[in-house]
């Protein structure tokens, strides 16, 4: 059940994990010189868009409103004295990392129309998020890590 899903959220989990071996706070925030999201903010809109996920499992929601605020689509560039702690954020979206594959061992999204319309794209959605934190791991003057 639910291979192909399962499958995304690992390599995610990896990719993710991965390309933050070796962030610091400090260089979780930065941005690229013609702007765009850094690091911080890619994680911490990651564990926001994960909480969809959670309900649609009936998971307790991991992010508070202040929270929201900070890493909400279309929030402004996130702000040093406002950033959530990078291993914090780390650490979470791990923690989530192992209900939602709990939840998908234990359920087949095919029997719930809701989860097969949203869950395939939120799966993207991370992908897609993830590989910008490769991207931006160059940015700030580190190596990539997967080759």
């Amino acid at each position: 059940m639910n291979e192909e899903i399962k499958t995304i959220f690992k390599y995610n989990a990896f990719v993710i994990n991965k390309n933050l071996e070796d962030i610091s706070q400090d260089e979780s925030i930065m941005t690229p010189p013609d702007g765009g999201s850094s690091i911080n903010w890619i994680l911490g809109h990651i564990v926001l868009t994960r909480d969809v996920i959670h309900e649609m499992f009936g998971i307790k929601k991991m992010c508070e409103e202040d929270f929201e605020k900070l890493y909400a689509r279309g929030s402004s560039t996130i702000r040093k004295e406002d950033a959530q702690d990078i291993s914090s954020l780390l650490k979470i979206y791990n923690d989530s990392q192992e209900k939602i594959m709990k939840a998908l061992e234990e359920s087949d999204i095919r029997a719930d129309e809701e989860k097969m319309n949203n869950i395939p794209g939120l799966s993207f959605h991370e992908a897609y998020h993830a590989g910008q934190m490769g991207v931006l791991r160059r940015v700030i003057g580190k190596k990539g890590v997967i080759q």
